[in-house]
């Protein structure tokens, strides 16, 4: 779509042009909720240490900005209750 602006509201992308909003259908997705690892240490009451060392064996789903680590909160929840294992 030409001259398209896309904007994220409620976690959805929301296609904006000719002066109306609509929600492409074809990529209706929910964002992932990314948290940092001490963000993760409040959360969870794990150390800061043992929750990079599970970043740095990929045992949880995450990904690197810059040197900041953001762990997929949904995603670890499944690893704490065993799902997918």
């Amino acid at each position: 779509m030409k001259n398209a602006n896309t904007t994220v509201k409620n976690n959805f992308r929301v296609i904006e042009g000719n002066n109306r909003q609509s929600v492409d259908s074809g990529e209706l997705q929910k964002l992932p909720v990314m948290k940092s690892i001490k963000e993760m240490v409040e959360l969870t009451g794990f150390s800061y240490m043992h929750l990079r060392n599970l970043c740095l064996e990929n045992k949880i789903v995450h990904i690197r900005a810059g040197k900041k680590y953001l762990i997929n909160y949904d995603r670890f929840c499944d690893y704490l209750n065993g799902v997918g294992q």
